[in-house]
């Protein structure tokens, strides 16, 4: 992950409030990742939980060299051709900085409440 101040798809510095990365065009400048998981299923559920609850989240994948590229959410995704074997590949969910915090207390909450039920549902 990328810290604040830099571009998490070229790692270039940004400068204050810069929602475009100028070097490399990236979208996801002047936002934190705040979900990175192996299934887009997963990054795709935690992105429309934070959509719900009022935040501007991103959907991207991270290719081999681990740079992020903003994806639709609604499109399919495959990055295979043909028979060839897919490559394994990380999404991750951005918001702007100013919201990461509290992106990352909301996600928290639902997989407490998700524990919580689950616990419930087995005793």
């Amino acid at each position: 992950m990328t810290g604040p101040g830099r571009c998490p798809s070229c790692g270039a510095d940004l400068g204050e409030g810069e929602a475009t990365c100028r070097s490399c065009g990236s979208l996801l400048a002047g936002k934190r990742e705040v979900v990175l998981e192996p299934l887009r299923q997963e990054a795709a559920l935690a992105h429309a939980l934070l959509q719900s609850a009022g935040f501007h989240p991103i959907l991207a994948y991270h290719d081999e060299s681990d740079v992020a590229h903003p994806i639709d959410p609604e499109q399919p995704f495959n990055r295979a051709a043909g028979l060839m074997v897919p490559i394994k590949t990380a999404f991750g969910v951005y918001v702007p900085e100013e919201e990461a915090e509290e992106a990352l207390r909301v996600l928290e909450d639902a997989r407490r409440a998700s524990l919580d039920s689950d616990e419930s549902t087995t005793s």
